[in-house]
This record gives structure tokens, C-alpha cells and sequence, in this order.
């Protein structure tokens, strides 16, 4: 079955109305009070940021990052320096070595996503956010709530690592560990970077097609209260509460938010199947944090899902979708990380010990299934260590420990471990050529050991605006415990493996007004799990690769327009039945125009998405 797809963007479910309170509370100042809509000048939110001719805050008012790096740049030049005071700003990165770098110099394919696009974007979960981003492929089954898979540089969607402020939220009771973004809300996230290409070398097992990292946002200046409600079409309505502020001293953010949805139907209604499938969602993240002193910040992170989604059955002998008025999915997902960073020697050193902690339950309420029932549970130590070892040269190195444990109603409890250990050095040569080379070494309790490494490469052309970077690397993914241990899984089965490389090049014209990107990118997959139909259990007998083209664009046409589109080309191959990978398309293109009235005080958006024909059904690799 193949599908063709164009659609502008459209908020929510149809149209959608938001009106918004926001009280911004001050022991200095009188208090200020605003009411209105959700683009509208309130006290406590920033104009849009822009790329030239930026006017700086209020003092006393919270400062958002800048809005996106639209490019492809290197492994940055590291800066250390005092705990900051504020979040990241927008030429910073965190996800690509796990310590602050500077954009400009990072040769990574990364897209960032700031918290002012995702309020200008009125979208409401994460997979929703992401499916403008070049070489992602986000795909939603049924409505509101359904399971969402994203699949990065034509890998799985198991190939990807998700992490929540570091955590790595991969669902271990899930079949293949795949992260579902259905229930993931936007509310309370500063930031979101989409880092492409194998990065197993930082972050082990998962990190084949890439990584994507979430940041939940830091609360900063006086107390603020923000309340908001929207609703939109097919019973859609969302309501939400956030209560933030901090100092030098102490920071804070409490976000609460439900959302509820009618929905649709899965079942094709031409069939007589009427009934929607309704999703409601309840959400709550907090972050709070401690910075005794200029070199020491104690930080915590939570988030709380618990979520109610009605579905539609598929059954015997046609195998579609049927309206069903008994089959429920429950899903409550727990997950929180506390962190100590400390700075030495005048910022020469930084540390970085943490400890995470996940928890799944999930339940199926169909009595055909006999209420199912799947739990999952992860624990991870991490530490990370920064040193700059010369001007120009910094060494970074790291120490983590994974516990997994999933079990269901038929299946007692299983549990796996992994410890690695990784080690990178990067340089740089003025601001001509930055390059970083990698390894990291893992043990797995059931797959054995594995070895990975990455290497990445940027060059400033002297006297022009033009950068080639390149990046190439290794990556592995270690059987999930479903497939290790429940029914029809194999103990023995070996990591899942994969070579990527990408090179391309960033020119700015026009005095900085106009960039434009260009990558050329490839992967090959090796020894991927799958379904022996033989032996009828899972074997190492796949493989297969991803090739393909993203190129970005943005053009601020004057100070109150800009401009911004991407292309993303992927041709991929299963190379044992020499067929296309379901769920990839070919092509797929982005447009968004954005524009200010009246001082910032007013603002349009405009979205426009492109997704060609791809295939929408296999029975081999990687169809979920």
C-alpha cells in the first residue's frame, strides 16, 4: 500500500482558538498584569527572536534562546566557564559532546527548536514538532494520541536515542525499545536538538540513526504564573498552568497541562465504522535547581504521563482496522534525573555526575487480550568529565551504567545491563578548523561487547563565508529484552550495527541574510534483528542501507520576514529482498513564512509540508 500526502499545516485538529493569562510577580517592581491571545505583546514573553538588529531584554524579564541553527556545523570549539545563569542561547549546543559547544564551529548535521517556535507554532506534542525537521520522518497511527514513530536518515525508529534533560527515555518493555512520541506533550521544554548520523561513540546502544534531546525548561527572574486554555475542533480542548522564576541562587519551573480530543476514527468510515477513537492526556514537569556558588549547580528534573487513548482492532479476515467500543490503551510513564556539575581550576575542568530513573506500565483493556499488561523500569548512572588541556584542544570523557528491567502479565520479571566508556579529544586552529576523534568500548550482559568510534571535520574557507564539514562514524544497538527473552526472542542474538558518513557545506550571502546548507549523507545497517519465519524466533539476518540529500534554506527577506524551507531526499534498500524500507519517503520538503506587525506586538506563520509516495506496509525490516 503506498500513500501521497500534502497538506499545509493546520493547528491542532482542525481550527483551534487560545487565550492565555500570564502574572508576572515582582519584590522590586509593581505588579504587571496582561491578558491575550496567544501572539500578543504579554509582559513575560519576548518578541520574536531575530537574526539581525536584535534589541537586548528587559533586565528583569526571562531571556529565551535565539531561534534555531538552521545549519549543519561542527563538533564545537568547547568554552568553559562559570554554572550558567540563563538557558542556552541559540549559537550554544549540549547534545553533540554533552558539554556546552559553540554552534558555529560544530560539523554535526543538528537542528534546534526553540521554545519561542514551539509557541509560535501551536503545536501540541513533540512528534509534531519534529515532522518539519530535514531527514525525519515522523508517522502518526490515527489520531490524537496514536503511536508515533520517527525514523531518522532512513534507519528504525528503534535507531534513534530520546532523552529527556539526559534521560534516556526509550521504553525498555516496549518490543523493540522504540521510543512512542504520541503522549510526549511540548509543554515546559526550552529546547530540542536533532542531532543526525551514528552517535553511538557518546551515547551507546540506540544511537544509530541519531539522537534527539528535549530540555525542559529553566525557570528564571521573578515568580511567574502562566495560565492558558485552547480548543479547537473534533472536541479538541487543552488547558494548561506554569509556575517559574529564579536567581542567581535558586531556579524553578512547574508546568501542569491536560489535554483532551473526540479524536477519529482509525477504522475507515466508508465501512460503517462511526465511532471516534478519543485521547486525553494529563502531563506534569517540574525542574528545580541549586547554585551555591559559581562553581557547583545541583539540578532535578521530572516529568509525569498518564495517558488514556481508545483504539480501533484489527481483525481476521481482512485484517483492517474495526471500530472497536471496549479496546483501551493505558500508558502512565514516569521518568526524572538529578545532576551535579562542578567547575575547577578556573573552569579548566568540568564534572558531571548523574543519576536517571525511568518507569513504564502500560495496558491493554481489550478482554480478547486478557488485559496485558507491560512494565518497564531503567536506572543509568552517568559521569562526564571535560578538561581543557590547551587553548585549542579539549579532552572529554565519560563513564555510564544502564539497568533494564521489563516484564508483562505472561512474562516474569528480565533484566539486562551495559557499562561504557568513551573517550574524545577535539581541536581547533583559530576559526579555520575545528575537528573531533572518538571511541568508546561496551559491555552488554546478553549481546557481549562492542566497539565504536567517530570522527568529525570542519573547514572555514579563509576570507569567505563558505564551511565543509564532514562527519563519519560508527554505531550499535543491543537487543531489546523482548527480543532476548520473551516469546519468540533468542538470547543469543548479537548488537545490531551500523557505518555512517555525511559531507556537505554552509555559505551565507547577502550580508548574513541568506543561508544556505547542503549534506549528502549514507548508512549501512548489518546484522539487524528480525523475524525468523523458519525457526520462528528473532535472528541477526538483516540488512540494509540509507542514502540521500538534506538541504536547508533560510532567507530573512527584511527585518519583520523570514523565510525557511528544507529538502530531504532518501533513497533506502533492503538488501536481502532488494525491496524500499516502508515508511521512508523518497521526498519530502518543508516551508515556513513568518512574519511581525505592529512593533513584534503581532505575528504570522505560515507551514507548508510535502511528503511523497512511500511505501506503507512490509513484513520486513523495520515497518513499526
Amino acid at each position: 500500500m503506498r500513500a501521497l500526502s500534502f497538506a499545509p499545516r493546520v493547528l491542532g485538529l482542525g481550527w483551534r482558538c487560545t487565550f492565555g493569562i500570564a502574572l508576572l510577580v515582582s519584590l522590586a517592581s509593581k505588579p504587571m498584569f496582561a491578558v491575550g491571545q496567544q501572539e500578543s505583546d504579554n509582559p513575560d514573553v519576548l518578541p520574536p527572536t531575530r537574526i539581525t538588529d536584535q534589541e537586548d531584554p528587559p533586565a528583569d524579564l526571562p531571556t529565551l534562546p535565539e531561534t534555531v541553527v538552521t545549519g549543519d556545523r561542527d563538533e564545537g570549539v568547547f568554552t568553559p566557564s562559570d554554572f550558567p545563569t540563563q538557558p542556552l542561547s541559540g549559537d550554544e549546543l549540549v547534545t553533540p559532546s554533552r558539554v556546552t559547544s559553540n554552534a558555529a564551529r560544530n560539523a554535526s548535521s543538528i537542528t534546534v527548536i526553540s521554545r519561542e517556535e514551539l509557541r509560535q507554532r501551536g503545536q501540541q506534542t513533540v512528534g509534531e514538532a519534529l515532522r518539519g525537521v530535514v531527514g525525519l520522518d515522523v508517522v502518526r497511527s490515527g489520531g490524537p494520541g496514536g503511536q508515533t514513530s520517527l525514523f531518522m536518515r532512513g534507519a528504525k525508529s528503534e535507531h534513534t536515542k530520546v532523552l529527556v534533560d539526559g534521560i534516556s527515555v526509550n521504553d525498555p518493555s516496549a518490543p523493540t525499545r522504540a521510543f512512542d512520541f504520541g503522549n510526549l506533550l511540548v509543554d515546559n521544554i526550552e529546547r530540542i536538538e536533532v542531532l543526525r548520523g551514528p552517535q553511538s561513540m557518546v551515547y551507546g546502544s540506540d544511537a544509530i540513526g541519531g539522537v534527539i534531546n528535549i530540555v525542559t525548561a529553566r525557570g528564571q527572574g521573578p515568580l511567574s504564573l502562566r495560565a492558558r486554555s485552547e480548543g479547537g475542533s473534533f472536541g479538541t480542548a487543552q488547558q494548561g498552568l506554569n509556575v517559574s522564576g529564579g536567581d542567581d541562587l535558586i531556579y524553578y519551573s512547574l508546568s501542569g497541562s491536560f489535554l483532551h480530543s473526540d479524536g477519529v476514527s482509525a477504522a475507515d468510515s466508508r465501512l460503517g465504522n462511526t465511532e471516534r477513537d478519543g485521547y486525553q492526556n494529563v502531563t506534569a514537569s517540574g525542574r528545580f535547581g541549586w547554585t551555591p556558588s559559581d562553581a557547583i549547580n545541583i539540578d532535578y528534573v521530572f516529568r509525569f504521563i498518564d495517558a488514556d487513548r481508545e483504539i480501533d482492532s484489527v481483525l481476521p479476515p481482512n485484517f483492517v482496522f474495526t471500530d472497536d467500543l471496549l479496546r483501551r490503551n493505558l500508558a502512565t510513564t514516569f521518568f526524572q534525573r538529578i545532576q551535579l556539575q562542578s567547575f575547577l581550576m578556573d573552569g579548566l575542568i568540568e564534572q558531571k555526575v548523574g543519576f536517571n530513573f525511568t518507569d513504564y506500565d502500560r495496558s491493554d483493556t481489550h478482554p480478547q487480550f486478557q488485559d496485558p499488561r507491560f512494565m518497564g523500569q531503567a536506572k543509568q548512572f552517568d559521569y562526564v568529565a571535560n578538561l581543557t588541556l590547551l587553548e585549542n584542544n579539549w579532552l572529554t570523557a565519560g563513564l555510564d551504567y544502564l539497568d533494564e528491567q521489563a516484564s508483562s502479565t505472561s512474562v516474569t520479571q528480565r533484566t539486562q545491563n551495559n557499562v561504557g566508556l568513551w573517550v574524545q579529544d577535539a581541536w581547533s586552529l583559530a576559526e579555520i578548523w575545528t575537528a573531533t576523534a572518538g571511541v568508546r568500548f561496551d559491555d552488554h550482559s546478553a549481546a557481549g561487547r562492542a566497539q565504536t568510534y567517530r570522527f568529525t571535520n570542519l573547514v572555514q574557507v579563509p576570507d569567505t563565508n563558505l564551511q565543509f564539514h564532514g562527519t563519519i562514524g560508527t554505531g550499535f544497538r543491543a537487543p531489546a529484552l523482548a527480543q532476548n527473552f520473551f516469546p519468540g526472542g533468542n538470547p543469543g542474538l548479537r548488537p545490531e550495527r551500523s557505518k555512517g558518513w555525511d559531507i556537505g557545506a554552509t555559505h551565507t550571502f547577502s550580508d548574513g541574510r541568506f543561508t544556505l546548507d547542503a549534506t549528502y549523507y549514507r548508512n549501512d545497517f548489518t546484522d539487524l534483528i528480525d523475524f525468523d519465519p523458519i525457526t520462528f524466533i528473532q535472528r541477526n539476518i538483516a540488512s540494509a542501507r540509507a542514502s540521500g540529500v538534506e538541504v536547508i534554506g533560510t532567507w530573512v527577506m527584511n527585518p519583520r520576514t523570514t523565510v525557511s524551507a528544507n529538502y530531504t531526499l532518501t533513497d533506502t534498500r533492503d538488501l536481502q529482498f532488494q525491496e524500499e524500507l516502508p515508511r521512508r519517503p523518497q521526498h519530502k520538503a518543508s516551508l515556513t513564512v513568518s512574519r511581525t506587525w505592529l512593533d513584534n506586538r503581532a505575528r504570522g506563520n505560515l507551514y507548508v509540508f510535502y511528503v511523497g509516495e512511500r511505501l506503507d506496509f512490509a513484513s520486513r525490516f523495520g515497518g513499526t
